[in-house]
């Protein structure tokens, strides 16, 4: 029958020696199952639980053990009635009784004997007769100890069957038992069958072990964990105990290893000198023989079984069992036990890869051949068992019958039944009853030692077992498929035989067996020791690695074992034996640990029981924790599978199992109280519940309850509902599963304790066993990189964050059985001191305004927390070692306290917290502070971040007060570009770190102390002025605030930042004033930062001048000072001041009378000649150029010298300080030091000058928004003359709507129409000394009468579009807008085109650009008024002016027509008027009388021109077409490029009135041209030298022009652009077509020249 747990049964399931059974209670006595009397053990327990309960927790005090019935030595009369009671005794014809009395003679010699026999010899029920024989058992018993329960019993009921008698306590029996909870030894007994755990409890209250007189440790080959105690314990204890004796039998035992461990030896045992071994016996031979013979299934004897196994070994080397390598090759190894057998033919037997299950039913074939008798076939596991029975089923069709279907059976049917630990007890009882039909039993190794299933004759072994493996690794028990030593294997083949000659087939090769080890590897190498630990802790037995265990357990595991009693709380470091030589001698048994100790559960269950009673859950988690230590009481048969689980599932709990068995234990409780027993019984059946193990759950349960009594835990009964709860879930749902209805409210309501306190309490036990849901993997992270999934069977509902379970168990994948639900807040104060943290590298939080890592706590590699933001100073005193010398040796672990004390700083992620802190701090803090705690770190931290650099929230006074000052102290020390002068952070940080209390480490500490500390010392806090400047700082006289600029006064700004694009002085510029703003004197800088752009300066002259001026400081100082005397004076007044000064000096240096030899005597002659005679330099000397300049003026000056008035007209002279620097500069060396500078040295100078020493200009808009920067300041102008405009015209329009609204509040309170109208004119809008509001858009005073009428509202912020007519508009406009006074120019400007001519109304920024668009925007409304339509152009036209013209690169007549009439009118406006004069209706209506006279007349003059010049076009063309030479192509290509620059659309207009009557001669020109080049090679030749002249020509005027664009808008210089872009014009007639003339003369300097005025 299957079971409800993944895993099948094993040999761990069904040895009691798991290791929570280790130290189990042995009476298991419970008083619903005493027969009349109270047992001794427990007569005496209420008095001791007191003395317990008073001892509870004192770790220096070993408490009393409750938990066994200490012995009391017999009577006489006792032991009289012993003795009389042995019965006569017999023994049967064995192998092991034909040699009795060599063994009695062994027994009766030695303490210790070791008997070896083949299995069916008789030993386990032999030995115990030959020791009656001897009279042992009457002093004590003889305690014989079996693996197994099921064992116990039966051999108990064979050798009181051999003795005539039956098992019991009644007086006269001397057989008796002793299993988990059943006790049937009597006054009598002088045989005891019990488990080895039984004996293993009982050392807890028997320590010398005097109830026995004779030990027989039967099946110790398997060396499970208890057996190996016991050894290792009765080794120890026989020295003391002379008159015990021990046996030791099994069947495949290796019998050399016992007897050295139990022989005598000179020193210590088992690494003294072998004295004499313990006896061996060994006994051959058994009743029948055995057949073996090998089948194996594959050449390479592959497994279907083996893939867990081989892949879980690959991946854990250390749990493998070592093997021989024997090399096997195909049906060749194939090896019969009888050599005359014959071999199979086919298939099965030959080598072919066939899988177990189809080789155990060619096997079944093979023996049923053989004659009658059961087989018996061993199998790894429950689910194994299931696939075979289904494929035994189909091999053997109609003959198969299942376990119990026997009805319609015929003689040759087989029954198949199944044998393993979790069968209920009607199922595995069934195989030792009489049956009629032939049996294959399929087993696990339940069957392979001390049990005998009656008739077995044949076996068959597929070689493979479960085997419990504990994982150093993952720190779970694993159960790997693995192949079974050479010693199980005899085993097996030993259960056969026994009723006639057997045969067991082998599914594998005899090389394979031989591969194999020779015995099972000891239990205590592959499991947990917490118990055993524990328990010899609590015994006093020493260290573990001491004891003399029969195979020492691997330090790993002992390892393991004391970590898991550590994590439990049961054991604590022993500071004083922290250097002890063993490991678990280095801890000490804690109070926890000894009550652990005196309960008979696994050590975690225990601790759970413990953590109940803390938290008032005790009875509830005492019911969960004997359910986790039985056998589960649900069953799941499976042919009824399903119906089971939908029982089952009744009660499950969606979120936690435990709280399931919480459920079951309260509906069986419930069930059991309200039906009768048989009826109860009945519905355990119905609703598959195991009743039997009810029983032994309601026995543990009541044993618990004792135990924990006594411990001082206060426990009693589960609560449960009542009759009447059931009642009324009967009347409100039905009869019905009323009861399951019932148990589910109450466990749910007000009466039942809290899941979460039930969980809490289960979690102390079980940190371990912890995951959380990996998305990804789909599967549950665990411990130490583990992953598991939740057992199938789980009630367990989706996938739930945190889980834990009681079990983790390995088969094909991990599975967790037993899981709940649980909140990872709970984890940590649990866990405590198993918590690893890490943290992060320390980060400033401005929003907690506290220093802070970033902390991840993990439970044995499974984070719980990450990335959870702690203050760093509650981290406390943890010490940071060696940071100093770690920083620099090599780079931290990230979150380490090391990583923190060298200041590596991260970025936060919270967005109110600082990520660039600078890692200066923690450096200079790291090398002054080696072993700084983390309070101290974080305090330091608080201090740089909060108090010196401010990057928190609050604003307490003394902050803002200290950010002024400095502020205040910085502006001073960038000012004067000199580091230092501020005191710098770490001396502000000592400031603070004298003041502030050591207990501060965050703003919330920080204002607790300063809350109360202010009121007494509001200034303690603020920075003295000796802190801030310690050392003697430049004034800042020299610094001005503000550049005045006319009467602009712009702010300055000083920044000190090495490399930076705002290093040095920085102008700051609203974009309104831009274009009034003038870079004049900018190059001088600022008065202190004087000295320094003049040693720039010189630093900056080419070096052959550079010589002459060192060293550069001096001599900028000595020039500095010349400038500051000279002051305005003028330059020539400088430097005749500077001769005398300099004629001075040269008297003065003659009167000290220096050595005339010495280089200061030369240099100072050298110095006066200079300046008195200036012959020092060669070029244009200081005293040579007034002289030429006076004669040449002389003339000039003669005739106008005669009067005042002549006078007063002089020219005045120039202050040096007005012109550049580099010019004061030139002027002060050649006085001074008598160099003089060139152009070429000052502009080279000017080019190499450094950036900081260069005046930078931004431009920002309204809101302080910088809209550029540069160096450039007409760069700047020209690039934002758009934006300036915009925001002059919202700046006015933004000033005069509030002064709008100001006149409407001055007009709303009763001021009459006539002040209302000088309010208007009193507006702060002015037009040239004029109120804006009286000269008004169109319609004004002075427009005419139909203009009024007509004319649109005025604007008052002079902005229109479509004007028709001529509005009034002011020259300029003055408004004062806050502390700045703004100018702008309204004017005219173009719209439309020239088709449709139209002007709009806008105010510019600049006066020039404004005058410029007027002209335009004038002659546009000029034209809109004079134009003509086109036909009466045209029929002026003669029919050649006709065909000319419809040749022009016009679109149409229209367009060409359009544009002359443009032309015309801007001809004419400049010819009638001065247009930036013509600002108001009347002085336009006069402009346009004049011009609609003369404007026909002009059109058709232009066109006239234009004429000629498309005639001239023409012969280029056709001379260019008429010359198709290669040698001429350079010349024809220039030609026709240069005609497109003249004639293209638009061209009329664009062309300037005086340019255009030539455009014909410029054009003919080209012709000419080419006939010149084509008459002769030099003509040619000189073609393309003056070709190349007047390129470079044009190339100069394209590069002036592109400058231009770059600046403010200039009228002067576009006009001298203008000139000398016709004049090009002329100097290409002049060297190609000199026939045709010019009208003045005209030369490439000339050019030059003019071109010189435009930059």
């Amino acid at each position: 029958m299957p079971d409800s747990r993944p895993t099948p049964s094993s040999e761990p399931n069904e040895r009691g020696p798991r290791s929570h059974n280790a130290g189990r209670r042995a009476d298991g006595r419970d008083g619903g199952r005493r027969r009349g009397h109270k047992g001794r053990g427990q007569a005496g327990q209420e008095g001791r639980s007191r003395a317990s309960r008073d001892n509870r927790g004192r770790e220096g005090r070993r408490p009393q053990r409750e938990h066994a019935r200490p012995f009391k030595p017999f009577t006489p009369e006792q032991l009289a009635e012993r003795a009389a009671a042995i019965p006569v005794i017999s023994f049967p014809d064995l192998p092991v009784s034909a040699r009795r009395d060599e063994i009695a003679s062994a027994i009766r010699d030695h303490q210790v004997v070791i008997v070896s026999g083949e299995t069916g010899s008789g030993k386990t029920t032999q030995l115990p007769k030959i020791c009656m024989q001897l009279g042992r058992g009457v002093a004590g018993m003889i305690g014989h100890t079996q693996p197994r329960r099921l064992a116990a019993r039966s051999v108990a009921d064979r050798i009181a069957d051999e003795l005539g008698q039956t098992v019991g306590r009644e007086r006269g029996q001397v057989v008796g038992y002793q299993v988990r909870f059943t006790d049937e030894v009597g006054p009598t007994t002088l045989v005891k069958l019990m488990t080895d755990g039984i004996l293993l409890a009982e050392i807890q209250s028997d320590p010398m072990l005097r109830r026995y007189d004779t030990l027989i440790i039967d099946e110790a080959h398997e060396r499970s964990l208890n057996i190996d105690f016991i050894l290792g314990y009765v080794a120890r204890l026989l020295p003391a105990r002379p008159d015990l004796k021990v046996i030791i039998t099994s069947a495949t035992i290796d019998s050399d290893r016992f007897a050295r461990h139990f022989g005598t030896w000179e020193g210590t045992p088992g690494s003294g000198r072998l004295i004499e071994p313990a006896p061996v016996i060994e006994v051959s031979g058994r009743t029948y023989p055995v057949e073996i013979r090998y089948r194996p299934l594959g050449p390479t004897t592959p497994s279907s079984y083996t893939s867990e196994a081989s892949a879980a070994q690959a991946n854990d080397p250390t749990e493998t069992v070592a093997t021989t390598e024997v090399t096997e090759s195909g049906p060749m190894q194939l090896v019969l036990e009888d050599p005359d057998d014959e071999l199979a033919t086919l298939g099965y037997g030959m080598g072919e890869d066939i899988d177990v299950e189809t080789a155990i039913c060619h096997a079944v074939d093979e023996l049923s051949a053989e004659g009658d008798g059961d087989i018996l076939v061993f199998l790894p596991g429950e689910r194994d068992i299931r696939d075979t029975e289904a494929a035994l089923l189909d091999h053997l069709k109609g003959r198969g019958r299942r376990a119990g279907d026997d009805k319609g059976a015929r003689p040759g049917d087989i029954e198949i039944l199944p044998l393993y630990a979790r069968l209920t007890a009607t199922e595995q009882h069934r195989v030792f009853e009489p049956h009629r039909l032939r049996r294959v039993v399929l087993a696990t190794n339940v069957a392979e030692t001390s049990l005998t299933v009656p008739g077995i004759r044949y076996v068959i072994d597929p070689g493979l077992a479960r085997i419990s493996r504990y994982s150093n690794k993952t720190k779970v028990q694993r159960l790997p498929i693995e192949p079974v030593s050479q010693a199980s294997a005899n085993q097996r083949a030993g259960r056969c035989g026994r009723v006639a000659e057997g045969v067991a087939i082998r599914l594998f090769s005899q090389a394979d067996y031989l591969s194999r080890p020779r015995f099972t590897e000891p239990e205590i190498l592959r499991t947990s020791l917490a118990s055993v630990i524990l328990q010899m802790a609590s015994l006093g037995l020493g260290a573990v690695e001491d004891f003399p265990f029969l195979d020492a357990p691997d330090r790993r595991a002992v390892r393991d074992g004391v970590a898991l009693l550590v994590e439990i709380g049961a054991l604590a470091q022993d500071r004083e034996g922290a250097d002890a030589a063993p490991a678990s001698s280095q801890y000490r048994l804690t109070g926890i640990g000894r009550d652990l100790a005196r309960l008979p559960i696994d050590p975690r269950l225990g601790r759970m029981l413990l953590e109940a009673e803390r938290l008032g859950c005790a009875s509830e988690v005492l019911v969960i924790v004997a359910a986790l230590s039985i056998q589960d009481v649900r069953e799941r048969p499976a042919e009824h599978q399903g119906t089971a689980d939908a029982s089952h599932a009744r009660l499950a709990d969606p979120h936690s199992d435990f709280i399931t068995y919480l459920n079951l234990w309260r509906y069986l409780a419930v069930q059991a109280r309200d039906l009768s027993g048989s009826a109860f019984r009945r519905m355990c059946r119905a609703e598959f519940f195991h009743y039997l193990r009810w029983r032994e759950w309601r026995d543990v349960v009541g044993q618990l309850r004792q135990m924990a009594r006594a411990l001082g835990i206060g426990v009693g009964p589960v609560g449960e509902p009542s009759t009447g709860d059931v009642v009324e879930a009967a009347q409100f749902g039905g009869a019905q599963d009323a009861a399951v209805r019932a148990v589910l409210a109450y466990g749910q309501g007000t009466a039942s304790v809290d899941a979460d306190q039930v969980h809490r309490s289960l979690l102390v036990g079980l940190l371990s066993y912890l995951g959380s849901w990996d998305e990804t993997k789909r599967d549950y992270e665990g411990a130490r990189g583990t992953h598991f999934t939740i057992w199938p069977g789980s009630g367990v509902s989706g996938h739930p964050a945190w889980v834990m379970t009681a079990e983790l168990v390995e088969t094909s994948r991990l599975f967790a059985r037993t899981v709940a639900r649980i909140r990872p807040e709970w984890v940590e104060p649990a866990a405590r001191g198993l918590l690893k943290r890490s943290y992060s590298e320390p980060f400033w939080s401005v929003a907690k305004g506290a220093a802070m890592v970033r902390e991840r706590v993990t439970l044995y590699g499974l984070t719980l927390a990450a990335d959870r933001e702690v203050l760093l100073g509650r981290l406390g005193d943890l010490v940071i070692d060696e940071a100093v010398a770690a920083s620099r040796s090599h780079a931290p672990r990230a979150g380490s306290l090391e990583a923190l004390a060298a200041g590596l700083v991260s970025a936060s992620k919270d967005p109110l917290s600082s990520g660039s802190f600078e890692p200066r701090h923690f450096e200079e803090l790291a090398a002054a502070r080696e072993g700084t705690t983390a309070r101290e770190l974080a305090r330091e931290m608080f201090i740089h971040n909060a108090l010196v650099d401010g990057q928190w929230r609050e604003r307490h006074a003394f902050q803002r007060r200290n950010e002024a000052l400095v502020e205040q102290a910085r502006e001073v020390e960038r000012r004067s570009r000199t580091h230092g002068l501020v005191a710098d952070e770490q001396a502000r940080f000592h400031f603070f770190d004298d003041l502030i209390p050591e207990h501060v480490t965050s703003a919330a500490a920080f204002n607790r102390w300063w809350k109360d500390e202010r009121r007494e010392h509001p200034d303690l806090l603020i920075y003295p002025a000796s802190l801030l400047m310690p050392r003697e700082a430049t004034s800042g006289e020299g610094f001005p605030d503000h550049w005045q600029c006319g009467e602009l006064s712009l702010p300055l700004s000083y920044e000190f930042a090495p490399g930076s694009p705002r290093d040095g002085v920085s102008m700051r510029i609203p974009i309104e004033v831009l274009e009034r703003v003038s870079d004049a004197g900018t190059d001088w800088l600022v008065p202190g930062m004087r000295e320094d752009l003049l040693t720039e300066a010189i630093r900056a002259l080419p070096k052959g001048v550079r010589r002459l001026l060192a060293p550069a400081p001096d001599v900028a100082a000595s020039v500095a000072h010349w400038i500051e005397q000279a002051g305005d004076k003028p330059v020539e007044a400088v430097a005749a001041s500077a001769d005398k000064a300099a004629a001075g000096a040269q008297k003065a240096a003659e009167s000290d009378e220096p050595d005339p030899l010495s280089l200061d005597a030369a240099m100072g002659r050298l110095a006066a000649w200079g300046a008195t005679s200036g012959r020092l330099s060669t070029r244009n000397s200081p005293a040579k150029a007034p002289k030429k300049a006076t004669q040449k003026e002389a003339p000039e000056q003669a005739p106008t010298a005669q009067g005042p008035e002549a006078t007063a007209e002089k020219p005045k002279p120039r202050p040096l300080t007005e012109g550049p620097v580099l010019d004061a500069l030139a002027h002060a060396v050649r006085v001074l030091r008598g160099v003089d500078l060139s152009e070429a040295d000052l502009a080279h100078a000017r080019a190499h000058l450094p950036d900081h020493l260069r005046m930078t200009f931004v431009v920002t808009d309204a809101s302080g928004k910088e809209l550029g920067a540069g160096k450039d300041l007409a760069y700047l102008q020209r690039s934002l003359a758009s934006d300036a405009n915009k925001a002059v015209r919202t700046a006015v329009r933004a000033a005069l709507e509030e002064a709008g609204e100001k006149q409407a509040r001055r007009n709303k309170r009763g001021a009459s129409e006539k002040a209302a109208a000088r309010g208007g004119e009193d507006s702060s809008t002015r037009a040239s000394g004029s109120p804006a509001g009286a000269q008004s858009a169109p319609g004004g005073a002075h427009a005419p009468e139909d203009a009024r009428a007509s004319a649109p509202a005025p604007d008052p912020a002079f902005h229109a579009d479509g004007v028709t007519q001529m509005p009034t508009l002011p020259r300029s406009i003055t408004q004062t807008s806050g502390s700045m006074t703004l100018r702008a120019f309204p004017a005219l400007v173009p719209q439309g085109s020239a088709a449709a001519p139209a002007a709009g109304v806008r105010v510019m920024a600049s006066a020039a650009e404004a005058d410029r668009e007027h002209r335009a925007g004038l002659a546009r409304l000029l034209l809109a008024r004079v134009a003509l339509a086109t036909n009466r152009v045209t029929t002026r036209w003669t029919g050649r002016e006709a065909l000319m013209l419809a040749a022009s690169p016009y679109a149409d007549t229209a367009a060409l027509v359009a544009d002359a009439q443009l032309a015309s009118a801007l001809a004419l406006v400049d010819e009638l008027s001065t247009p930036a004069d013509v600002r108001d209706p009347e002085a336009f209506e006069t402009l346009v009388a004049a011009a609609r006279d003369a404007h026909e007349d002009r059109v058709y003059q232009l066109l006239s021109h234009v004429v000629r010049a498309l005639e001239a076009s023409a012969e280029a063309d056709a001379a260019v077409r008429s010359h198709p030479q290669a040698s001429l192509k350079e010349t024809t290509r220039d030609v026709a490029r240069h005609g497109k620059t003249l004639l293209y659309e638009g061209f009329v207009s664009a062309t300037p009135a005086s340019a255009l009557p030539h455009l014909g001669r410029y054009l003919r020109a080209g012709a000419v041209r080419i006939e010149r080049a084509a008459s002769s090679p030099g003509a040619l030749a000189r073609d393309l030298e003056d070709m190349d002249r007047i390129h470079q020509a044009e190339a100069e005027i394209a590069a002036t022009r592109k400058a231009l664009e770059r600046r403010p808008y200039d009228a002067r210089r576009d006009a001298a652009l203008t000139q000398a872009r016709w004049m090009a014009e002329e100097l290409r007639v002049s060297m190609f077509a000199q026939t045709l003339g010019t009208p003045n003369k005209v030369s490439m300097k000339r050019l030059l020249g003019v071109l010189a005025g435009a930059q």
